[in-house]
């Protein structure tokens, strides 16, 4: 009699020719450090990865949007009154809260995909990329929209 208690259920297959993604919780550097633009580009590409549904990854661009718009708001209205004390702050924590969001919809698929045995990828370099690059797209933002 053939038993299918020690059959495994995770199908080998289910990642093979995607690129290996990165943990959840590494996302939290990036997201603190750069803010919430880098978090939801970096997120976004993580959900890709790990083949997550559209509607997952548009509920993720939406709190990223969200974060930004937040971010963009309480800057404006604390950067006349305090200098600049809050501001890095206010991008950490709206940086922290898409990764919230990021770490809460693909913690169960990354388990899965390391459940089968695979490592996850380096968020080192573009993390670093992230950081330096969405860094600077919303300083320039910042400037745009104080200048308007």
């Amino acid at each position: 009699m053939a038993d299918d208690l020690f059959t495994p259920t995770i199908a080998p297959a289910a990642y093979g020719t995607r690129r290996r993604p990165w943990r959840p919780q590494s996302l939290i550097f990036p997201a603190v450090f750069a803010g919430p633009l880098a978090a939801t580009v970096l997120a976004l590409v993580n959900g890709h990865r790990l083949g997550l549904p559209r509607r997952t990854n548009l509920m993720v661009l939406g709190v990223g949007l969200a974060a930004l718009t937040a971010r963009l708001a309480l800057t404006l209205a604390f950067l006349d009154d305090w200098g600049d004390r809050p501001v890095r702050l206010i991008a950490a924590l709206a940086g922290a809260g898409v990764w919230l969001a990021a770490s809460t919809t693909q913690k169960r698929p990354f388990r899965a995909y390391e459940l089968r045995g695979d490592e996850p990828a380096s968020l080192w370099l573009p993390g670093l990329g992230a950081v330096l690059l969405f860094g600077v797209v919303e300083a320039l933002l910042f400037l745009l929209v104080a200048a308007g």
